[in-house]
């Protein structure tokens, strides 16, 4: 007897056909004010949703003034708020860069030319340009200037969880398209060779609905990582949807903080429900036979972003009763080879190395519906 752990990222609902990458976001952001959508000014009606207070995003006016420079990056939401949060974090430890030893601002030009060839140079530039903007504006120049920069970062923190609403409005109303006015139907993948999958437990690290339309695996059996998507919520209920950068080392920085994931699920209270997936379902010394767990992670790169819940997740199946494999699955061999990677940055190159060799790690392609059903314990 087996069950069935799903561990899903963004690439499950790109391989269904639905338009949730961070590029499809910025570039319906970037045309919220300018194009007309008839479909979108109804749901928007629908929902009484105001827009106005998500124009001039400064994530967003990052992005689109650096396209050029930013390279493949672009579109990667999380390196942005990343590099900006550290330029920001930068400036706090180096106030020297933005005023004068005699406590008089430098001039903006000045300021340009010395970062323009440090390290993140692109993100430094963009935060003293916009440190600049809110000076006199924001009668910052009445301010210590250690002050003066937290009233920046405060700025920046305020624009991070418009985004994160905007993001939310913009993945519900992707919802209203493909669940109630297309009714798109799952797409031939690999999960094709689960038996009863609407049975499975699911660990989402998406915020979208995906796997409960199209598979009807039960949100009474789902848990959201980074929090989900929730229009319909009391407006005083705080937005759960964790969006946010990596947590690099352990030292706490109060600046950063409000910026990095493991705050937010925090503050967020998204919990850790689903580690109750993996608890022992049978116990050999009660002459019960095992159960085994197929733990089939689709769609997700296994970023170093999230390694404090992939390597809870290993833990939770060290010394079970049970027999137990993770089934990692990739788009194409380049994808493969990056999952190994940040397998190993996340677990230790010996333990990965112990782990496949017993055949407890395996790889399978997205799309081939023989090769899981090959590796599927039973």
């Amino acid at each position: 007897m087996s069950d069935t752990i799903l561990i899903l990222g963004n690439g499950f609902d790109l391989a269904m056909g639905r338009k949730t990458s961070y590029k499809d976001f910025v570039e319906f952001a970037n045309n919220l004010f300018l194009v007309k959508d008839n479909q979108l000014e109804t749901f928007l009606d629908k929902n009484n949703i105001n827009i106005e207070k998500y124009k001039d995003n400064y994530y967003l006016r990052f992005i689109n003034e650096n396209r050029s420079s930013l390279g493949e990056n672009w579109s990667n939401l999380e390196i942005m708020i990343s590099q900006l949060a550290e330029a920001i974090n930068y400036f706090k430890l180096n106030p020297k860069r933005l005023y004068r030893s005699n406590g008089l601002l430098k001039r903006h030009v000045e300021c340009r030319a010395e970062m323009i060839v440090e390290e993140n140079s692109t993100s430094k530039i963009f935060i003293a340009t916009i440190f600049y903007e809110l000076y006199k504006k924001l009668k910052w120049d009445e301010l210590e200037k250690l002050l003066a920069i937290s009233e920046l970062n405060n700025e920046f923190i305020r624009d991070l969880e418009l985004l994160t609403e905007l993001l939310e409005i913009y993945l519900t109303f992707q919802d209203y398209l493909d669940f109630e006015v297309e009714n798109i139907s799952p797409r031939k993948t690999a999960l094709d060779a689960i038996n009863n999958i609407s049975e499975a437990s699911l660990i989402s690290f998406n915020y979208t609905r995906t796997p409960y339309e199209l598979y009807h695996i039960p949100l009474g059996r789902t848990h959201y990582v980074h929090g989900k998507i929730d229009l319909n919520r009391d407006k005083s209920v705080i937005n759960t949807m964790v969006f946010g950068i990596e947590d690099k080392g352990t030292d706490i920085n109060s600046d950063l903080m409000p910026y990095q994931k493991f705050y937010q699920r925090v503050v967020k209270e998204t919990g850790n429900a689903y580690e109750n997936f993996f608890d022992q379902e049978s116990d050999i010394s009660n002459g019960i036979p095992r159960i085994v767990k197929n733990i089939i992670i689709f769609g997700h790169s296994v970023d170093p972003l999230d390694k404090e819940i992939f390597r809870k997740c290993f833990e939770l199946t060290y010394d079970k009763y049970y027999q137990s494999r993770y089934i990692f699955t990739y788009y194409d061999e380049v994808a493969k080879r990056s999952i190994i990677r940040n397998l190993a940055i996340i677990l230790g190159k010996e333990k990965l190395i112990e782990l496949t060799g017993q055949k407890k790690v395996v790889f399978v392609q997205s799309q081939d519906f023989v090769g899981m059903n090959n590796v599927l314990l039973e």
